[in-house]
């Protein structure tokens, strides 16, 4: 329709053109011979005579003014038809620059606003026009501001800054894009478009936040008021095995043992009213084990609801020097004890000693006193032994340490068992793969500590009721002890695994304790502790645990030497 218009439009003016110009050159043409030749040659007014003449000029004269009238109207109506477009457009952009979420104004170069759009610093359009926009600004920003605008007017090219605004306690981030207005190649203004960028700073802070709340080393946790997980970062996931969904169906009463639901409640109830609480619990995994944490637990607000922030912290090392702590401060009190008590035993021992010779020379004929002297001296050698096992409780010996095969170290403790193990029934069984397994130890006191663990083996599995009996009667239920070696990281570790009854779960925390013994009437209970002195004198680590098919397993691990490690990874 409108390509129409236009086409019509363009026709009608020109046979306008056309019209005016016929008649401009006929009443010019009929001007000049009317002039030169007395109107001799004016055929028209011969024809119709002079009176019907002056009519017939009349009307021509009409109808031009009536067609210059026409044309006059269909221009006056496209100025206006042009004019009501303008003033649509107008509206249109007024329309969208009002509606617009952003920020739009208008600057001279001194900065003064001449348009805005919308309120700015909390004014109202009205109350920021004709003023300078750096006056709105924190004050800190105001020469960086203008100096980018000054910048634009002078190259024409389009810059952008960043700044903070509103209250220190609820501040609002705008970016603000300056660009020139120019009129043909001069720049007469700069337009400055402001965008609120609030959200999109606190979604990168919630980011930032997000990849710390995933890297800290300790497991944390968001509970809801009841108790049941928000949130988790990947420690909490990986050291209980559940993945996030499955935590998210959980409260925490669930992973912990039956006997610490109260402490959870407590915990929660005591965060609630101090704010903070903090507490000891065990959290069990996916595959039913229990891993002891501290719980340090806030009561906060997240998303707008009041919750729990909760750090665990695994305190399974920290157990485990704490028991090696208080094992060695019993030690260095066992050591001072048996120190005093060999001090006050040897003493006597030795003049008794010294006078049982001189009885047993003077009386070398009296073959029954010299029996019961022998007796006599064997009881107080048994004295003097068992003085000296209470001081290697503390000091382990003074063996020379030199380069040991730990292999062979426990094939020949294995060869000098051998008889016991046939008398008892008890097949031992050696894997020993460890590649490196040469350290610098004593032999005599690694082999000892070997000694110790299969003599307390044989003495648990012959020690079950009938072992005896069943036995002799079926070979497949002899006993048997499994000692393999095999190098882990930077160490050479040694398995001693045997089949007996195991260890109760409440001694697992006090076999290496001095005195500590299930072996009565003739147990001492210093066996294991001087196994343990001895490791811990070579910086290794004896455990003991049970094995999830039956039996006990003590495991020794002996840090290699750094050539030695570097040796193996090489090999590896």
């Amino acid at each position: 329709m409108k390509a129409l218009f236009l086409k019509n439009g363009k026709m009608a003016d020109s046979m306008i053109l056309a019209v005016v110009l016929v008649s401009t050159v006929y009443w010019v043409l009929d001007s000049i011979l009317s002039i030169f030749f007395s109107n001799e040659f004016n055929l028209i007014a011969k024809l119709i005579g002079p009176d019907l003449y002056d009519v017939y000029i009349r009307v021509v004269v009409l109808c031009l003014l009536v067609i210059l009238g026409s044309h006059a109207q269909s221009i006056i109506n496209r100025l206006n038809q042009a004019k009501q477009k303008l003033n649509e457009s107008e509206e249109l952009w007024r329309s969208l620059v009002e509606t617009a979420p952003d920020t739009i104004m208008t600057v001279d170069q001194a900065g003064v606003i001449r348009f805005i759009n919308h309120a700015l610093s909390g004014k109202p359009p009205e109350a920021v026009v004709g003023r300078r926009l750096y006056d709105l600004l924190p004050a800190e920003s105001r020469d960086g501001a203008e100096e980018i605008v000054r910048s634009v007017f002078h190259t024409g090219q389009t810059d952008t800054f960043q700044l903070c605004m509103g209250e220190q306690r609820n501040p609002t981030w705008h970016t603000f894009r300056v660009g020139p207005l120019r009129l043909e190649a001069r720049v007469i203004a700069a337009t400055i478009i402001s965008t609120d960028i609030t959200e999109f700073k606190h979604a990168e802070e919630l980011i930032r936040y997000k990849e710390l709340f995933d890297n800290v080393g300790d497991g944390v946790f968001i509970l809801s008021r009841t108790g049941k997980f928000i949130e988790s970062n990947g420690r909490i996931e990986e050291r209980t095995g559940f993945a996030k969904p499955e935590l998210a169906a959980l409260p925490l009463s669930d992973l912990v043992a039956p006997d610490q639901a109260g402490l959870v409640a407590t915990l929660m109830e005591t965060a609630r009213r101090k704010n903070e609480a903090r507490c000891e619990i065990s959290l069990k995994t996916k595959a039913g084990a229990a891993i002891p944490f501290e719980i340090n637990c806030r009561y906060v607000v997240y998303l707008g609801k009041p919750c729990f922030l909760c750090v665990a912290r695994e305190t399974t090392q920290t157990k485990l020097l704490q028991d090696q702590l208080v094992r060695s401060a019993r030690l260095a009190a066992t050591g001072q004890l048996a120190a005093s008590i060999a001090h006050e035993i040897n003493s006597p021992l030795q003049g008794i000693s010294a006078l049982l010779n001189v009885m047993r020379t003077a009386y070398d004929g009296d073959d029954y006193l010299k029996r019961k002297l022998d007796l006599v001296k064997s009881a107080f050698n048994s004295i003097r032994d068992t003085v000296k096992n209470l001081i290697d409780l503390n000091r382990p010996g003074k063996e020379k340490k030199q380069p040991t095969d730990v292999n062979q170290v426990v094939e020949n403790t294995t060869a000098l068992v051998r008889s016991l193990l046939m008398k008892n029934m008890i097949t031992a069984e050696l894997e020993l793969a460890a590649k490196n397994s040469t350290l610098i130890a004593s032999p005599q006191q690694l082999g000892q500590v070997l000694m110790n663990l299969v003599n307390n083996s044989v003495e648990a599995i012959t020690g079950v009721p009938g072992y005896s009996e069943r036995a002799q009667l079926s070979p497949g239920t002899r006993g048997r002890i499994a000692i393999r070696t095999f190098n882990r990281d930077n160490e050479f570790v040694v398995e001693l695994k045997d089949s007996g009854p195991g260890i109760p779960d409440t001694d697992l925390n006090r076999i290496f304790d001095p005195f500590f013994t299930r072996k009565k009437p003739m147990g001492m209970g210093v066996g294991l502790a001087i196994c343990h002195g001895v490791i811990e004198d070579h910086q290794g680590r004896i455990t003991a645990a049970n094995a999830p098919e039956g039996g006990a397993v003590f495991t020794i691990t002996l840090p290699l030497r750094p050539e030695q490690r570097d040796n193996w990874k090489a090999a590896s």
